[in-house]
């Protein structure tokens, strides 16, 4: 939960643009409305938005520029390791190693989102992760000797990896009176040191109620997410006495599927704030929450 300066620097930049915004919207002559203006949206997008006012849809306005903090913990599966010395081919090593880890992922992320219809919203991603994993195990060894025999040990290491993460999605949304219906998925690429970008790719899908409570609007759902995480982790080092060791380590979630609840409220209309709460009954805990301001 450290990284948060990018999005303190997303919340300033709101904070600038809202002058702007608001003299750009302000009426350019005094003449009375007339019957049509009641239906038509003022902005260039989303595509098809007079004919989603005139059945009655509000629709959020186009554009919006957030701030998000994403914290997730959950256990992770090492299915196989491939380790060469020296330019030596890569060889499983997985019969003498059974691995597990623990991940602790902080993300930052500044976001930029767009409606290009009244149903599509599509968006961009950038920010800052910092990953701290525990991973333990046991190795068994040949014993060293003329007889037959091996020898078992415990391990227990913890990495701590920083980097910068990227991506873009979209998101499908739909509602009838006052419950909706929405999916989203985004692919995302994160360097965090080793020779091969994490590559991600997430989908949610998420029902709910949207009214309001005490004239402010609220909306608030139930959901599910998939995490499409599983990737290859591919380094070199050098160890002293040994030489340059390269490694492969086949890795992903043990539980790709969790649950969500969550809620948001619009403040001042222009204001969003969300927060959501992640979790599956055994190793999946996750919180993200942040603000957006749109225009």
């Amino acid at each position: 939960m450290r990284r948060v300066g990018p999005v303190l620097a997303v919340l300033l930049t709101l904070l600038a643009v809202t002058s702007v915004v608001a003299a750009e919207e302000a009426p350019a002559t005094a003449e009375a409305p007339t019957a049509d203006d009641a239906t038509r949206w003022p902005y260039a997008l989303p595509f098809l938005a007079d004919a989603a006012v005139k059945r009655g849809y509000e629709l959020p306005l186009p554009r919006g520029v957030s701030g998000i903090f994403y914290y997730v913990e959950r256990d992770i599966e090492i299915t196989d390791i491939r380790v060469g010395i020296d330019g030596a081919p890569l060889r499983s090593a997985s019969k003498f190693l059974d691995l597990g880890s623990t991940s602790h992922v902080s993300v930052a992320l500044a976001r930029f989102d767009v409606w290009l219809l009244p149903f599509l919203d599509v968006y961009g991603l950038l920010g800052y992760v910092s990953n701290s994993t525990t991973t333990r195990g046991t190795a068994t060894i040949p014993t060293i000797g003329p007889g037959p025999g091996t020898r078992t040990f415990t391990l227990s290491a913890t990495t701590d990896l920083h980097g910068f993460v990227g991506g873009a999605g979209l998101t499908l949304a739909g509602g009838y009176r006052q419950f909706f219906a929405m999916g989203d998925v985004n692919y995302s690429q994160t360097d965090i040191g080793f020779d091969d970008k994490f590559r991600a790719l997430i989908g949610s899908v998420r029902v709910g109620w949207n009214g309001k409570i005490q004239e402010v609007p609220v909306r608030l759902w139930v959901g599910g997410m998939y995490w499409g995480t599983k990737s290859t982790a591919k380094a070199s080092v050098d160890v002293p006495n040994v030489g340059r060791v390269s490694f492969e380590a086949d890795q992903g979630p043990v539980n790709p599927l969790n649950a969500t609840v969550g809620g948001s409220v619009t403040l001042f209309r222009r204001w969003d704030a969300f927060v959501e709460y992640g979790f599956n009954g055994k190793d999946v805990q996750a919180i993200s929450a942040g603000l957006t301001f749109r225009f």
